[in-house]
């Protein structure tokens, strides 16, 4: 007893090799023959590193029938981070020995609160910015240079950590208002259109985590897609996908179905960065199993095919620099496209517009009307092909300035193009739907917070009002959160034709 006191863990470790080598039997097996129960147990506790000893003990209070809580609380209770052994430690252990996660024991054997606390202490001590508020809490300027790149990295971590935080609550504030009787639908669209879209995906995330084995659908989707319906399911399906996701849904909507929406591909592929279009053309081939550029071929032919193609590269210049000089050159390359007998080089016009940066085309406009004395638009109206047309003159407007436009036309005329309203609002990213709301304000000078209530019903209207208007409240915190009033007397609109779920794997 003496000997194994006095020596570290690795020492014992190493008598009990020893002892097994000459003896043919365990230092551990000549100890239970000698002693009592408990006092062989602590003797058992000096024979493995610390971690390991826990990890054992764990795993024989939730052995057989019935669990032994108090040992579990004992154990769970006594380890954080600065504890020797750690909890992480002890966590690693446990997995290491038994090839489950300790989470996942603890699923099995708990419920209820017990359970609820036991895996948020797990995860709270599992954080990596433990520690780091007292490293970051530092002036920055009487930092040295050495150790500014520390301090980001820790400031990065930090930030994450809160992110993550943040998203495990937003997910279970989620859960409380679908759970149960109705859906508190008030609380649900403040929570979704104060987040922006990345921090969505993270809410999805906790949300499969909380839910996996308490529940069935464990897809934060999947369940709000059960608690909607309508077009305010459909605008919820595009908010709360990825935006991967959203697109290739767009993409689906546009070529299902006889004949293709080649204005609603445009649409897709006009105002989208570089890198979520090439995001979007390897998710949709991944599920498909099929080259989007064969599918676009199929669907389009001639001047619309050849635009959609182009832009599908992903090439477009996203510099945000306009060369004047090349937009003299390149205003005169487009009016000689057009013969005086009204044909059009349709070749020339995608060939410069498709590869440019939405300042460069602006800068084509300026320079055309300064040497034209007439807009670069009526030069494109005479381009025969209609859609073809409204694609072009979409590739001169900043992509917000274009998809209010969208917008105003889907508002306009008998009736509202719902599909519209949803692909555009619900598929932008937060910061991009209010760029949106003012760009229509200043090209419509009315409120599109106001046009929503007027063509819009309902829940779909409440939610897609709120997603133009409320600010990112992880951004601004103390900016205000009103959620446009529910009308109860409200009819709503026909819903659309039914949509296949979305897959409930993990995000």
């Amino acid at each position: 007893v003496d000997w194994l006191l006095s020596g570290p863990p690795a020492e014992n470790e190493l008598i009990a090799q020893i002892y097994e080598k000459h003896h043919d039997k365990s230092l551990k097996s000549a100890l239970e023959a000698k002693c009592g129960k408990k006092f062989f147990l602590a003797l058992s506790a000096l024979l493995l590193p610390p971690e390991e000893f826990l990890a054992m003990r764990m795993e024989q209070a939730m052995k057989g029938w019935g669990t032994d809580s108090n040992v579990l609380v004992r154990i769970l209770g006594g380890l954080d981070h600065a504890s020797k052994p750690s909890m992480c430690q002890v966590r690693d252990a446990y997995q290491r020995k038994y090839t489950r996660t300790l989470k996942d024991a603890l699923r099995s054997e708990l419920s209820g609160n017990f359970l609820k606390a036991s895996i948020a202490w797990i995860d709270a001590l599992d954080d990596p910015s433990q520690h780091l508020e007292v490293v970051t809490n530092v002036d920055v300027a009487t930092t040295a240079d050495g150790d500014l790149d520390q301090l980001i990295d820790d400031l990065l971590t930090e930030h994450e950590s809160v992110d993550k935080m943040m998203a495990s609550i937003d997910a279970q504030e989620i859960y409380n208002c679908i759970h149960g009787w109705g859906t508190s639908d008030t609380k649900l669209i403040e929570l979704l259109c104060s987040r922006s879209k990345p921090h969505l995906q993270k809410i999805a995330e906790a949300y499969y985590t909380q839910r996996d084995g308490q529940s069935k659908t464990t897809s934060l989707l999947a369940r709000l897609r059960k608690e909607t319906s309508g077009w305010y399911r459909t605008f919820v399906t595009y908010l709360v996908e990825s935006p991967e996701d959203a697109d290739v849904r767009a993409l689906d909507a546009a070529m299902d179905g006889l004949g293709a929406d080649a204005v609603g591909l445009i649409e897709f592929l006009v105002g989208r960065s570089n890198a979520r279009v090439r995001a979007a053309k390897e998710k949709w081939e991944g599920k498909h199993d099929a080259p989007l550029v064969d599918r676009i071929r199929s669907e389009l032919h001639g001047s619309n095919e050849t635009l959609a193609l182009e832009l599908l590269k992903g090439e477009r210049d996203e510099s945000g620099k306009a060369d004047e000089r090349l937009a003299v050159n390149q205003a005169e390359q487009l009016n000689a496209a057009v013969s005086r007998w009204g044909g059009t080089d349709d070749s020339t016009f995608i060939q410069i517009l498709a590869k440019n940066s939405p300042a460069q085309n602006r800068a084509i406009r300026t320079a055309y009307e300064n040497k034209y004395n007439k807009s670069l638009e009526s030069l494109i109206d005479r381009v025969s092909n209609k859609n073809l047309k409204k694609c072009l003159q979409a590739l001169l407007l900043p992509p917000a300035d274009y998809y209010a436009m969208r917008i105003r036309q889907a508002f306009v005329g008998l009736g509202t193009s719902d599909r519209v309203v949803c692909r555009v609002l619900g598929g932008s990213d937060k910061c991009d739907a209010l760029a949106i709301a003012a760009a229509y304000q200043r090209k419509y000078g009315t409120v599109l917070k106001d046009g929503i209530r007027k063509e819009c019903s309902g829940n779909y209207k409440r939610i897609a009002q709120a997603w133009v208007s409320l600010p990112d409240a992880l951004e601004d915190p103390d900016a205000p959160i009103e959620v446009p009033q529910d009308e109860p007397a409200e009819a709503e609109r026909d819903p659309p034709p039914e949509e296949p779920e979305p897959p409930t794997a993990p995000p």
